[in-house]
């Protein structure tokens, strides 16, 4: 077997130096020829999710069994390739305090959220280093200006077919102009409600939060309405909750779609008020990314959050440290790739 994650330390500095040394990698397996996740009785549920090794041009960190090493840094575009054949990849893209991140599978792409105005340039130079020639859809996880500002940008460089939102009446200017960019798109609009399914080339995509009207409907705060998408893939489960809080997070907590997670996207930046213990205890994922800037003034991530999330059995990464996270998933090996500023 190979060490534990913490035996050789992780060492993330040097770029286009490989980690860990040869010499301290003794026993590990290969990466192409990493173990696949075993999966339980429930449909798509991995007790187990090695992550396979990584090539290109891609300052890469590969995870089998949660053992980590990097290989090559490309650069500070991070956009690299377009993915592979037969992939799931989720990208997600360094918008400093923001969300955004890039679902491609199947030929079809989708954009979560869009970080403020200034980061629009910046997503589409991603979207367009990995590949994109339209949207199939883009997901409003959250009205909110870090989530929203950017995809003025993202209107006018792509076509996008279909906008789901949450349905929260958030009444401000940036989201009315947002709203205005949507009509004169001529996209489909749709308001998601948990229990849809939905088919993103290939991926089940469940959406999981926020409620059904007939369970009460909207949350009285905006981030607790934020849209939630479970992305099952083979034994791979992904899930993407936007600004979620405790609230919201009971909410999923409570609901059918729990179990071990591969890959988490952190809800609220790594917030206090969220990954709260018993969501986390009934999600259980090996990887965790944050989306969040450098130095924010709100204390993002907070030490509370990053221990609870360690203690859960989380691999971290984090916008602020390693650039763009690009999570390809194919042929149930997964790899984690990142590119630093």
């Amino acid at each position: 077997m190979p060490p534990h994650l913490d035996s050789p330390p992780f060492k993330k500095n040097a770029p286009r130096a490989v980690y860990p040394p040869r010499s301290e990698r003794q026993g590990w397996t290969t990466a192409r020829n990493a173990h696949k996740p075993e999966q339980t009785s429930g449909a798509g549920r991995p007790t187990d999710a090695p992550l396979a090794g990584s090539r290109g041009r891609l300052f890469a960190a590969v995870l089998l069994f949660l053992i980590l090493s990097l290989a090559a840094c490309r650069g500070p575009s991070g956009g690299a390739d377009p993915p592979p054949s037969g992939s799931l990849s989720v990208g997600f893209i360094d918008v400093g305090q923001g969300d955004s991140v890039l679902v491609q599978a199947g030929g079809e792409s989708y954009l979560i959220d869009a970080g403020r105005a200034e980061e629009g340039p910046n997503i589409v130079d991603f979207l367009r280093d990995r590949g994109v020639r339209d949207l199939d859809g883009i997901v409003v996880s959250n009205p909110d200006a870090d989530h929203i500002g950017g995809f003025l940008d993202v209107f006018d460089a792509f076509q996008v077919e279909t906008v789901y939102l949450s349905g929260d009446p958030k009444g401000t200017l940036t989201y009315n102009t947002f709203l205005r960019g949507a009509r004169d798109e001529g996209s489909d609009t749709e308001v998601v409600r948990a229990g849809m399914r939905m088919e993103w080339g290939g991926v089940q995509a469940d959406v999981v939060a926020p409620p059904t009207e007939a369970e009460g409907g909207l949350f009285s705060e905006t981030n607790d309405n934020s849209v939630g998408i479970l992305l099952t893939h083979g034994a791979a489960r992904i899930l993407l909750a936007g600004d979620a809080e405790a609230k919201s997070e009971e909410y999923m907590a409570n609901g059918p779609y729990t179990g071990p997670l591969t890959l988490l996207k952190v809800t609220h930046h790594g917030s206090n008020t969220s990954s709260t213990p018993l969501f986390l205890g009934r999600f259980r994922p090996k990887v965790a990314v944050i989306q969040v800037g450098a130095d924010n003034s709100y204390g993002h991530p907070t030490p509370e959050t990053l221990e609870r999330l360690r203690g859960s059995g989380a691999r971290v990464f984090r916008n602020d440290e390693d650039g763009d996270v690009i999570v390809t998933i194919k042929d149930q090996e997964i790899e984690v790739a990142v590119t630093r500023p």
